[in-house]
């Protein structure tokens, strides 16, 4: 088991989680509430694991060349396609970001740029990290929003995976000794 930490002051952001081999099928959503009146798809991942996503994820958009158009599927893998006025547009934010439960994510600031976190139901994603740490470090995307999956995912470079064993015995204050 392992928990992610900011990679700026080492404070924890997760709850132990276990590494899966890959991220599991997210889950199709039609955008209506489901039985508590939520408008969000069902959780990509389970409680208490997490992934590495090995295509790019999340803001900024970018345009999408011809020949990724050819062998990309959309703004995630089986995902929707984005266009405006340039074009096809494609995730262009980084690869091989850890993929967790929004559940198993510590409370976690809003970014100070609140635009990146709009969306009609929850946070859509596609303007970058619209989390920050307690220091004020970009740690994490939220994706609640209706026509997107239900998941946090925190870039590599932005966290550090720790294993329980050496992260505990912290301070108070979420640290990592």
């Amino acid at each position: 088991m392992d928990i992610l930490i900011c990679a700026v002051c080492a404070r924890r952001l997760t709850e132990p989680v276990g590494l899966m081999d890959a991220v599991p099928e997210r889950p199709g959503h039609d955008g209506l509430p489901d039985p508590d009146g939520r408008r969000r798809a069902a959780a990509t991942m389970p409680r208490g694991r997490y992934a590495v996503e090995p295509h790019r994820r999340g803001g900024p958009l970018v345009v999408c060349t011809a020949e990724e158009q050819a062998v990309y599927d959309g703004m995630y893998p089986d995902g929707p396609w984005r266009s405006d006025e340039r074009g096809w547009l494609l995730a262009g934010g980084p690869r091989n970001q850890y993929v967790l439960h929004p559940g198993d994510v510590l409370p976690l600031a809003l970014h100070p740029e609140l635009e990146r976190s709009h969306g009609c139901c929850g946070p859509g994603g596609d303007d970058g990290a619209n989390r920050v740490c307690a220091c004020g470090a970009e740690v994490a995307t939220a994706y609640a929003d209706c026509v997107t999956p239900y998941e946090t995912l925190s870039p590599p470079a932005a966290v550090r995976v720790v294993p329980v064993g050496e992260a505990f015995g912290g301070g108070p204050d979420g640290h990592v000794l």
